[in-house]
């Protein structure tokens, strides 16, 4: 199920909404008998799990950059490049 077809208010999918004011139905499952009844509040996706999807690659992001800025710093001091020369001669 797509994390945008699962309702944060009544846990429903969207397809059990009412089709002309997307309103809840009521215990969030659709009616096979008898009359629906429907809820005041309205289908709102929850992304809680692409939330917590994007916030991990976020972290991760940030990880990678403090990587490559103590890279960064390394390079800049010169004492690889002067390591690198004293191994592998200057080309």
């Amino acid at each position: 199920m797509n994390t945008n077809d699962k309702c944060k208010n009544c846990g429903g999918r969207k397809g059990v909404h009412r089709y002309h004011t997307s309103q809840c139905p009521v215990g969030g499952r659709e009616i096979l008998y008898g009359k629906a009844e429907w809820m005041t509040t309205t289908f709102e996706p929850d992304n809680t799990d692409e939330l917590e999807e994007l916030k991990s690659s976020v972290l991760q992001l940030i990880a990678r950059v403090d990587e490559l800025e103590e890279q960064v710093e390394r390079l800049q001091s010169g004492s690889e490049l002067e390591e690198s020369v004293r191994i592998f001669g200057a080309g």
